[in-house]
């Protein structure tokens, strides 16, 4: 699909397993590039122009591959923004993407809602200070796993409108909606010196050729409220409508399927294999393209926005990501042409509550495609809901800083990928060359499938004026190794011919100029450089060789401690370090106020102007700055120990820690309920055929409507029971729990529920609990106690009679209540330490639990969920804020019903099916320290 990439047939490249060379021809290359025929909007001040053109984007006149990552400002409490947003900028994120959903802003009709949590301007502002880009995705359809793809249910539930169409009606809500996001976003567009360089129009339009008028007029309504930007994109996997010239597509690719309509195992994804086609056709659907709409994409740039760095559980899949899945699938586009990195999303969040509903994609309702959880939009994300930083996190930002540092040298150079490459067994390796110097991809990881040790390996790179072969001796390279290696590669006045090792970046310290590289794997690096361009080189931690013009420097020992000394013909001399596997983990490139600050560390970093901010789970950590003067602020925090290391310097941190424990119990159905005598205790004779009688009055007071009214009952007699005049017609058993449906009986307003108990003498008890959930999430409930009236009365009550003779009830000793709970849910009580938060940044709760699907409540509200997929679940109590020292956390287990059709990467242990049980709560809290950089 792409024009730009060239295909080297390799009738041998299978081989390679028994240490065949790899060869790559680009000799060839031709540098096309197309531009002024894209129709985007105002590209700013001239010096900071942002202009774009079939290959790549240019800032100020010079090629850049940004970064992009995706929150939801909405799906995120706003106290958190900024720390998210500066997790994402020590990333090496340069755009901040967001969906702005229509629902989450106009849930009822004409009343919207830009405050709190929704208030994009404030957080366009934001993301501004941190001097952030911002690319929002306004819709009118988002998709996002929210309700109706962000279309509101107001929308469709007009009789006389075609939703995602041209029809007049749609349209002029549209112009409205439009018109609304233009206000928030008054001034602060890439043309005014603000953050906002794009606009995404509507997504996911799969209408072919007939769809393009649509995509047309959100254009021109979006530029008619004055978004006038450089950049307007749609996504273009499928069919989706592409008026020419006048959108850019962009693209994407996931670890996994959780959308797919089955629950088989999935062995193949495309996205593992370096490949000239730009998209993943099934991404959200498993249907291809059926009419052969085909657009020219050599127009447009090889752009993505959904990169999966992370994936969400639908129901009836549930995947587990890991540290490399989406690291393997970025270097694979990268290497493919990719000249914008677009993951969705980062950083995961929350789904906010709704007015009338909750707000999640569901099928049942609403007929969407999968099922998801009604608050959880963790993703497996790089920065999860929790604000924890995933170990993917760590992987994709040695990505980011080359892309940062390099992106300028990249971006003009044509991909050259090998034909044939589709065995899952093979190496995968593409190189990025303008056919005189460029960079070499090899993936050697495919997400599911052990892969090969790959033997021997040597490459031959033919280029226009030369042929490079390389490492001098070939390397084993083992499963789970990513690397981009480069080739003629400028080091100021020095030509380095090649590198087996990954290069980060430049960085001044003091007088020097030090090039960091990180070691790939188990790889012993091998640096090669030109001898024409240097005077002299020395290093103590490898070998020194001479080979066809080259200088090598071969068995070098990677780590912080070890460098290489390199002068050229000017006298001008660099230092370049080498950081081993572990090492690389731990780098830290951060940008502020000009300059770029590179720390190791085995804690987590940002830097918010001139703060830097460490944070870790553990209680000791070391901070070690390569270029930076670092003043301790958290004074009276712990033990501060300054340290040395090679060319770094920084401190050893260790901060006082306090074990806290949660204590839980498994609640019993009527823990909360008293007991009610349910007998006389003047039983006469002559009363026989009276009744006693009780009566409930609650009022049901939300917003939104009754989905489930459930009574647990419990009672020593036979009993009738009535609510708001009408009987139930449901069998009340004795000496058991009854599970009661009240759906069809209660109502919002005022209630009446009343029992009606035969007149018998004994020592009749009951005991009630009755369960309202509501459609938006928030769940009641109404338990016997002192605010019941009893009385006795020959005649039942009925509308127009008043009930004499009320009076509180008898209180009496609770009765054993036994239960089969097999196949019912089952609800614990937490009390969380109210010391736990205790100024730190975070307390997250770390759950274990067998069963389906899971729910945490405080009150009346739905605070957390959880669909199970063997990892443990966290909970940020920093969410929840002060509430948890107040009221318990209440956690209910939804067991896994038996012969369930869902699809478990990680299998369920076989005991835990059908069982509704909580194996483990702990505690971990996130420590935190500051310093001031110089």
């Amino acid at each position: 699909m792409i024009r730009f990439f060239i295909l080297v047939f390799l009738s041998g490249m299978g081989m390679s397993l028994s240490g065949q060379k790899y060869y790559l021809d680009a000799s060839k290359i031709s540098d096309q590039v197309m531009g002024g025929h894209l129709k985007m909007g105002n590209s700013g001040e001239a010096d900071r122009k942002i202009e774009v053109n079939n290959r790549y984007l240019t800032l100020g006149g010079k090629p850049i591959i940004p970064v992009m990552g995706e929150m939801h400002y909405s799906r995120i409490e706003r106290d958190r923004w900024e720390d998210v947003i500066l997790k994402m900028k020590a990333n090496g994120i340069n755009i901040i993407a967001s969906y702005v959903f229509w629902n989450h802003h106009e849930e009822l009709e004409g009343q919207f809602d830009w405050t709190g949590n929704k208030d994009l301007r404030s957080f366009l502002k934001l993301v501004q200070k941190h001097g952030l880009w911002v690319y929002p995705r306004i819709g009118p359809w988002c998709h996002g796993e929210v309700r109706n793809g962000g279309t509101p249910d107001w929308i469709l539930d007009k009789n006389y409108l075609t939703d995602r169409s041209n029809h007049p009606v749609y349209q002029a809500y549209v112009d409205r909606w439009y018109q609304q996001v233009a206000r928030q976003m008054g001034g602060l567009y890439y043309k005014d010196g603000g953050p906002i360089v794009g606009i995404q129009l509507e997504n996911e339009y799969w209408r072919g050729k007939g769809g393009e008028a649509h995509i047309l007029w959100l254009k021109e309504t979006a530029r008619k409220y004055g978004m006038d930007v450089p950049l307007y994109t749609i996504t273009g996997w499928r069919n989706t409508s592409l008026p020419q010239d006048e959108v850019i597509p962009l693209w994407g690719g996931y670890p996994a399927v959780p959308w797919a309509t089955h629950i088989q195992t999935i062995t193949e994804n495309l996205n593992y294999i370096f490949d000239a086609p730009v998209n993943m056709e099934n991404i959200g659907n498993e249907e291809t393209p059926s009419n052969g709409y085909q657009p020219d994409y050599s127009r447009y740039p090889y752009f993505t926005c959904e990169i999966g760095v992370g994936n969400q559980l639908s129901y009836h899949r549930r995947p587990v990501i890991g540290p490399l899945d989406g690291l393997a699938i970025a270097t694979i586009k990268t290497g493919s042409g990719s000249n914008m990195l677009g993951y969705y999303v980062f950083a995961g969040g929350s789904n906010p509550s709704g007015i009338l509903n909750t707000l999640q994609e569901e099928q049942y309702y609403t007929g969407y495609w999968n099922e998801y959880p009604k608050v959880s939009y963790d993703f497996q994300a790089a920065i999860r809901e929790t604000g924890e930083l995933a170990p993917s996190y760590h992987q994709v930002k040695k990505l980011h800083y080359f892309l940062n540092a390099f992106g300028h040298r990249l971006a003009p150079l044509s991909p050259v990928i090998p034909a044939g490459n589709s065995d899952m067994e093979a190496l995968q390796y593409a190189i990025r060359s303008d056919g005189r110097a460029g960079f070499l991809f090899g993936v050697n990881y495919y997400r599911g499938i052990p892969k090969p040790v790959q033997k021997n390996v040597q490459f031959h790179i033919r280029l226009k004026n030369e042929a490079l072969i390389f490492p001098g001796r070939p390397v084993n390279i083992e499963d789970s190794t990513i690397f981009i290696w480069p080739f003629n590669f400028k080091m100021d006045n020095v030509l380095l011919k090649y590198a087996t090792a990954q290069p980060v970046g430049k960085f001044r310290r003091a007088d020097e100029r030090v090039w960091i590289f990180f070691q790939n794997n188990s790889i012993i690096p091998e640096l090669a450089f030109d001898e024409s361009t240097v005077k002299e080189i020395s290093t103590q931690w490898g070998k020194m060789d001479k080979r066809n013009g080259m200088l090598v420097v071969k068995d070098f020992q990677p780590g912080k401690k070890h460098w290489i000394d390199v002068r050229d013909y000017s006298d001008n001399r660099i230092k370049i370090m080498v950081l081993s596997h572990a090492e690389a983990d731990q780098m830290w490139v951060l940008n502020s106020r000009g300059r770029s600050h590179f720390f190791l560390s085995d804690a987590n970093l940002y830097l918010d102007q001139n703060r830097l901010h460490v944070f870790d789970t553990d209680t000791c950590f070391q901070v070690l700055g390569l270029n930076s003067d670092m003043q301790p602020l958290s004074s009276g925090k712990g033990r501060v120990k300054p340290v040395s290391e090679g060319l770094f310097n920084g401190f050893r941190i260790c901060v006082p820690g306090k074990e806290l424990k949660v204590n839980y119990q498994c609640e019993d159905i009527f823990d909360r309920s008293d007991w009610l005598k349910a007998t006389p205790n003047d039983f006469s004779g002559k009363k026989h055929l009276y009744h006693k009688i009780f009566i409930k009055e609650f009022a049901l007071m939300n917003s939104s409507s009754v989905q489930s009214a459930v009574m647990k009952l419990f009672t020593d007699v036979p009993l009738r029971l009535n609510v708001n005049n009408r009987w139930v017609s449901q069998r009340v058993d004795t000496s058991m729990v009854n599970f009661i449906d009240l759906c069809g009986y209660v109502q919002n307003g005022e209630n009446v529920l009343m029992l009606d108990v035969p007149y018998v003498a004994g020592d009749g008890a009951l005991a009630a609990r009755l369960d309202v959930e509501y459609f938006n999430g928030d769940k009641i409930e109404i338990v016997t106690d002192g605010s019941w009236l009893t009385t006795t009365d020959y005649r039942i009550p009925v509308p127009g009679r008043p009930i004499r003779g009320l009076k509180a009830p008898e209180l009496t000793k609770p009765r054993s209540v036994e239960m089969d709970r097999a196949g019912r849910p089952v609800t614990y009580c937490l009390t969380i330490p109210e010391d736990y938060n205790d100024k730190l940044a975070n307390t997250f709760l770390r759950i274990r639990y067998a069963g389906d699907r899971a729910e945490a409540r405080i009150g009346h509200r739905l605070v957390a969920d959880n669909f199970n997929n063997g990892t443990p679940w966290s909970i940020s109590l920093r969410k929840l804020g002060s509430l948890p020292e107040t009221e318990p956390l209440v956690i209910t287990i939804e067991p896994l019903a038996s012969g369930g059709k869902i699809y478990f990467e990680k299998p369920l242990l076989e005991g835990h099916k059908g069982v509704a049980q909580l194996l483990s709560v702990d505690l971990e809290r996130e420590f935190n320290y500051d310093f001031e950089l110089k």
